[in-house]
């Protein structure tokens, strides 16, 4: 089976993207653009339609027999974005615009977001706490009132109660309303405010401390100062460790991935990785424990989690346990002009010398075949080359954990599908986040320069992880503190 994520996982979470091709300079005046002179409304309708043509002309789903209602739903978010488009008066509201065409269709890979520079947004405010979900409910993480204490929980605010608040406010512009990761997500972004002029800032709310005591605050709303960041540090996903293999205790192992899309250091690391579990696999067998660290990874290429699954579990039992769930799988490849075009690029620009090139090479020559014979898709059959059963099972069976963060998505995901082959695995944390059908996305620049739409190119057929799916966690970990040293007690006492 060849895959390999082209694009590398990039719209979960907080969906930070560099604005490339955004000038703020008009080249006829020789002089910058001032946010007053900028048409939010004109430059958000104008994205909001072109995003929409783009995705009929190369996302999958609008061939896709197996969803006959993608059509009528792209058309929904176009008309839902365009009605704040046209009441879009600042770059926030452009923001607001885009980011609700995205939210309709609930899919992480489709739509278009926002790549508006700093210096277009403004300050972020806040009412002098910041939160976290946590399980099912939204706790203080950080406080500078005296008033409001650290694992304090909201119950309401302006007499509504959090979730009803956390689906109308928070859900409307980000994530994924039925996926519980999602809430882990985004959840925090109820208690902060980015300017978005079609929401009113919540003016009081109610709390409940840990002895069930309640109590009322009216907010205070004001520009968060700077160096509140460094105290949020480890309210996302706790600390981030380099990929390495170390020992926190003598009989634990600690297998740290933040990242499936590794730069060239990284790259390194994960080899040197590999190479310390391979000499160190008796050891590894005799563990009390061996955690599989995922926190902070947003995905990427799914070959490094299945090098690891193989360096543990052994080459043959994995790549039989993989070949047995994808059997069926096909992936159909949507061949427009733009993506045929793209992954033609993504070919020239592959080091020749690379395991992957001729794969990259056989699929767009496929591509471009079907394009001009004018088909709508090239088949490619995902495990064509069947696997021998192994004479014997996986000799490890030391106890694994996979800590697993709520944006747990793409080829994270498909390291939670590879490790859960084995018995002797459970997920420890969040519930998972989920991916549709569609995959490998490309980003391609709308006219404003603000902002980009969203674009896969593939689709799995047959996948054993249905569209929506996500994985639940085997043991709940629903502390506040995600850092390493909570994590390490937890395993510790299981």
């Amino acid at each position: 089976m060849k895959r390999l994520t082209l694009y590398l996982s990039l719209i979960f979470t907080a969906l930070n993207f560099s604005p490339f091709g955004v000038n703020l300079c008009r080249a006829d005046e020789g002089r910058t653009v001032t946010h007053s002179e900028i048409n939010w409304s004109e430059l958000a309708i104008k994205d909001v339609e072109a995003a929409y043509q783009l995705s009929v002309i190369n996302h999958p789903g609008i061939h896709d027999v197996r969803n006959p209602g993608f059509a009528k739903q792209l058309e929904k978010a176009k008309q839902e974005g365009l009605k704040l488009a046209v009441k879009a008066h600042s770059s926030q509201g452009f923001a607001a615009a885009i980011a609700r065409f995205r939210t309709v269709l609930q899919d992480g890979h489709a739509g278009a977001i926002d790549t508006l520079p700093s210096e277009l947004k403004p300050q972020r405010s806040w009412p002098g706490f910041s939160t976290v979900w946590r399980g099912d409910a939204l706790k203080v993480y950080y406080s500078e009132l005296d008033t409001v204490a650290k694992g304090d929980k909201l119950v309401s605010c302006d007499n509504t109660a959090i979730n009803t608040l956390i689906v109308e406010r928070v859900f409307r512009y980000y994530g994924e309303v039925e996926q519980p990761g999602s809430w882990w997500n985004h959840g925090w972004r109820l208690t902060i405010d980015d300017g978005n002029p079609f929401l009113s800032p919540l003016n009081h709310c109610t709390f409940e401390k840990a002895d069930g005591s309640v109590y009322s605050l009216k907010l205070n709303w004001r520009i968060r100062p700077d160096d509140v960041s460094s105290k949020l540090k480890h309210a996302y996903n706790g600390d981030k460790l380099p990929i390495e293999l170390n020992w926190p205790l003598k009989d634990i192992a600690w297998i740290s991935m933040p990242t499936y899309a590794p730069n060239e250091q990284q790259q390194a690391d994960y080899q040197t990785m590999l190479s310390a579990i391979e000499q160190q696999h008796d050891k590894l067998m005799q563990a009390k424990a061996v955690v599989l660290d995922l926190r902070h990874n947003q995905g990427g290429s799914s070959m490094w989690s299945e090098q690891i699954a193989s360096a543990l579990w052994g080459s043959e039992q994995f790549k039989y346990g993989r070949y047995k769930l994808h059997k069926n799988t096909q992936v159909w490849w949507r061949t427009s002009k733009g993506n045929t075009d793209y992954f033609g690029d993504v070919v020239a620009s592959y080091d020749m010398a690379s395991p992957w090139y001729q794969w990259l090479k056989t699929t767009h020559e496929s591509m471009q075949a079907a394009y001009e014979k004018g088909e709508q898709f090239y088949v490619e059959i995902v495990s064509a080359e069947q696997q021998a059963m192994p004479k014997n099972a996986s000799q490890f069976t030391t106890p694994v954990y996979v800590i697993v963060p709520g944006q747990c998505a793409s080829a994270c995901l498909d390291a939670l599908d590879s490790f859960k082959l084995f018995a002797n695995t459970q997920l420890v944390g969040a519930p998972s986040s989920t991916d549709s059908t569609y995959m490998e996305v490309r980003l391609e620049t709308l006219p404003s320069g603000f902002a980009k739409v969203i674009l896969p190119i593939k689709v799995y057929v047959n996948r054993p992880r249905e569209k929506s799916f996500y994985y639940q966690p085997d043991i709940k970990f629903n502390e506040l503190e995600w850092t390493t040293q909570a994590l390490v007690k937890m395993i510790a006492e299981l």
